[in-house]
């Protein structure tokens, strides 16, 4: 019998069952107690799955949450993408329902929530960043880590949205800058030599970032990771942002410095993206 979902919202499957709701005492809800990815679906098949899985076991193992098995996943996804789909697929992994309080359940039973909602996401064009008023706080122990807690990452997205921009960039409490609101950043200098915001303090060490740190190191172009100050963007004369559903694209500015040769640099990521897809 075929399947009827509507192709206008999220297909959900919850603890290997169809299903739209989760338990009112779920840690993830009440404590953002749980971890998350978001994957691009192409051609019915999760993009880069392989990294993206391994960040998924890797942020469950930091939170000391038993993640579900790869092969698991592929049999949840396959409820749910037809042959051919493309979309946005997104895994959820809390610490499972608990009691009144902070202290972890233990043993836990962690709860798994899969997701799919079908549609192509247009390139985004050139981005022209400001810089978010919104600060990431510095907390090393969950530096680099996609867990639930995302509120800054919320009223940096409220911030856009008053100010009618599709992104701003986003620094530490100290001035450092770690990524836009919603993706990793990636910039030039004027050797050629491709540098990241250190993520050990804080931001999201995402699968987009660690494929193309890998594919360049393949190329015998490593990307430097080190810290940046927000005010020091002008020693650079490109930059991307990337993430798993739109890519690398191309930054034209951040704050008042203008990027030159941002949009070569973004198709060089584009190819080195393919290439491990």
């Amino acid at each position: 019998m075929p399947r009827t979902y509507r192709h206008d919202k999220p297909r959900l499957r919850i603890d290997g069952q169809t299903r739209t709701y989760i338990a009112a005492d779920d840690r993830g809800l009440a404590y953002g107690d749980g971890i998350f990815r978001t994957m691009a679906v192409d051609n019915g098949r999760i993009m880069a799955r392989d990294f993206q899985f391994a960040r998924l076991a890797h942020d469950c193992a930091a939170l000391d949450i038993r993640g579900p098995s790869a092969a698991w996943l592929d049999d949840e996804f396959g409820q749910l993408i037809e042959t051919g789909e493309a979309g946005v697929a997104k895994i959820t992994v809390t610490r499972g329902s608990g009691g009144r309080g902070y202290t972890p359940p233990v043993p836990a039973s962690p709860r798994v929530i899969v997701a799919f909602t079908p549609g192509r996401t247009a390139p985004p064009d050139p981005l022209a960043l400001d810089i978010a008023t919104t600060c990431l706080a510095c907390q090393p122990l969950f530096a680099g880590v996609k867990h639930l807690n995302r509120l800054e990452q919320v009223w940096a997205r409220r911030e856009a949205a008053s100010r009618a921009r599709p992104d701003l960039a986003m620094t530490d409490t100290e001035g450092r800058l770690v990524a836009t609101t919603m993706r990793n950043l990636v910039l030039m200098d004027t050797a050629g030599v491709w540098h990241t915001p250190s993520l050990a303090r804080c931001g999201v060490a995402g699968a987009t970032r660690a494929r193309l740190m890998h594919a360049a190191e393949q190329a015998g172009r490593p990307v430097v990771e080190v810290d940046i100050q927000a005010a020091s963007v002008g020693e650079f004369c490109a930059a991307i942002a990337c993430n798993s559903v739109s890519g690398a694209t191309a930054i034209s500015r951040i704050a008042r410095h203008r990027f030159e040769h941002s949009p070569a640099m973004a198709r060089r990521a584009a190819a080195w993206l393919a290439a491990t897809a």
